[in-house]
């Protein structure tokens, strides 16, 4: 009997440990029921949502003292339990005040605008920064399109609002600072033949701008937003802030670093069965069309890996004096043999050429405030070395702002950029043999090796005539990395001062020049 009487103390014991009381309610905002509110008891997650009508169910533990309520738009609410089992809440929404730069550097409150304008904050921006300062506002603006420059770090990105209004540019207006900043591409003169001079894109304006020294970034997407600026903005506008220095007295100092590796994310796909020629038939001469099908350089050729020696641009040439050169040295033998090699396949031949690019930014900036004014000093170094052996590019940014007050009704600001960008060399981006991506991706034949290409001079012809796989059509890929660069520098420097002064409460009288 004692055994019987034990045992059910231990289920009513444990009967009452997991006792669960129900509260119900209802959550209006006052007057309509709100659908979807989130009940929650805190630091838990057991919780339930309000249905059609604005009701919610909740099972809670014994001993549970508090729920609170969520929904989007509000500040959560919180009640005490205690005896009660129906908690009804009422939540009122909460307008989030957002200033933002408008048109002319004017702060106005984003809830109270006829048109559509949306803003980045600092934060947005330097969690990641890129290199290029467009690329920031990828995926992070509605409506806002950014097309990454197709020659890497430096390119020119293509920014479109709200899509192409039309054929021609759809670049929007860039405004740094109140200032307008000129976006357009830097490019050299071409004629775009395959054997001719290709694009190269040594970069736009406001790319330039460093992301450390970015405050705001506010878009203007519609005519209505952008008409102060007139028919420069039938694109949109994009107005960037600078940092300015800290109210409070002290000496501030900040420090970014990023160091970024990047690798080509995805190459096609070769086959590796048939190597360099047309029709299965292949021998290489000259490299002119004085060979079998040896002045082209597409893959239809022989069979690959099957133990077939075929003469070939790197195949041994006997000289009479004992020497050996390749069969693409052609200006040292005349009419000697060219020895046949194995004719086999080099599936990385692509790949491998490519190397980890790196690039670093690094940053210091110094501000202070003082009585009557502000200031803010910045320094910024970026230097990238290209997953393309031999292309690089470096930059160095001062930045400086100054706020002044001398007057309790005047403020005078200036602000002034200072930008070095530079570059041993910078790819060429069109369809003809200065773009190295069409020698190698496009045309290269699977039975190319290249490492033998990379004594990439005649010997005794240095700096006249180059060691190359074809002479009809494509150079030595190493002679065009290392050779046929273009390198460049750039100095720019733009800035402004503006002069506001109060002349009654809703009255302000301003003055802004800029270079």
């Amino acid at each position: 009997m004692s055994k019987l009487l034990l045992a059910l103390g231990l289920c009513l014991a444990a009967t009452s440990s997991f006792a669960q009381a129900v509260v119900h309610g209802t959550i209006t905002d006052g007057s309509e029921p709100l659908i979807g509110a989130s009940v929650l008891i805190p630091n838990t997650i057991i919780g339930t949502v309000t249905d059609l009508e604005g009701r919610y169910t909740l099972e809670v533990p014994m001993g549970t003292e508090e729920l609170c309520v969520s929904y989007a738009g509000s500040r959560p609410v919180c009640q005490l339990i205690g005896d009660n089992t129906t908690l009804d809440f009422t939540i009122l929404s909460q307008v989030l005040d957002e200033v933002v730069v408008t048109a002319l550097g004017l702060e106005r409150d984003n809830a109270k605008l006829g048109y559509a304008i949306e803003s980045l904050s600092a934060k947005d921006i330097a969690d990641v920064p890129s290199t290029n300062f467009l690329d920031n506002l990828s995926g992070q603006i509605a409506g806002v399109n950014v097309a990454t420059g197709p020659t890497g770090v430096g390119s020119t990105s293509l920014v479109s609002i709200r899509g192409d209004a039309s054929f021609g540019s759809n670049t929007p207006l860039y405004i740094v600072d109140g200032i307008p900043i000129d976006n357009r591409s830097v490019l050299n003169v071409t004629n775009e033949a395959s054997q001719g001079f290709q694009e190269v894109d040594f970069g736009g304006g406001s790319p330039e701008v460093s992301p450390f020294d970015v405050e705001s970034v506010s878009v203007l997407k519609g005519p209505a937003a952008a008409a102060l600026y007139g028919t420069r903005a039938a694109n949109g506008v994009i107005i960037i802030n600078t940092k300015a220095g800290k109210a409070p007295k002290g000496l501030g100092i900040e420090l970014n670093t990023q160091t970024m590796f990047e690798r080509p994310f995805r190459l096609p796909s070769f086959q590796n069965e048939f190597g360099q020629g047309r029709s299965g038939n292949f021998e290489y001469v000259d490299g002119a069309g004085g060979g079998t099908n040896d002045n082209i350089t597409f893959s239809f050729g022989p069979r690959l890996d099957q133990g077939t020696l075929i003469p070939q641009f790197d195949s041994p040439v006997q000289l009479a004096d004992g020497s050996t050169v390749r069969a693409g040295d052609l200006g040292l033998y005349n009419g000697e043999a060219i020895t046949p090699t194995l004719f086999n396949s080099n599936p990385n031949n692509v790949s491998d050429l490519y190397e980890t690019g790196v690039t670093t930014q690094n940053n210091i900036a110094l501000s202070q405030g003082f009585s009557g004014g502000d200031y803010r000093i910045s320094f910024t170094d970026m230097r990238s070395d290209s997953y393309i052996p031999g292309v690089n590019l470096e930059r160095n940014n001062v930045a400086a702002r100054l706020n002044f007050t001398p007057t309790k009704k005047l403020t005078i600001s200036t602000g002034l950029t200072y930008v070095n960008t530079r570059s041993d060399n910078r790819p060429a981006s069109g369809y003809g043999s200065e773009n190295l991506n069409y020698s190698l991706v496009a045309w290269l034949g699977r039975s190319t090796n290249l490492e033998s290409l990379r004594d990439y001079w005649q010997p005794g012809q240095e700096g006249i005539q180059q060691f190359t796989y074809n002479t009809s059509f494509f150079d030595n890929p190493f002679f065009i990395l290392n050779e046929n660069r273009n390198s460049f520098t750039r100095d720019r420097l733009f800035g402004y001062v503006s002069a506001n002064y109060e002349l009654s409460e809703k009255l302000d009288f301003r003055v802004r020049t800029g270079i």
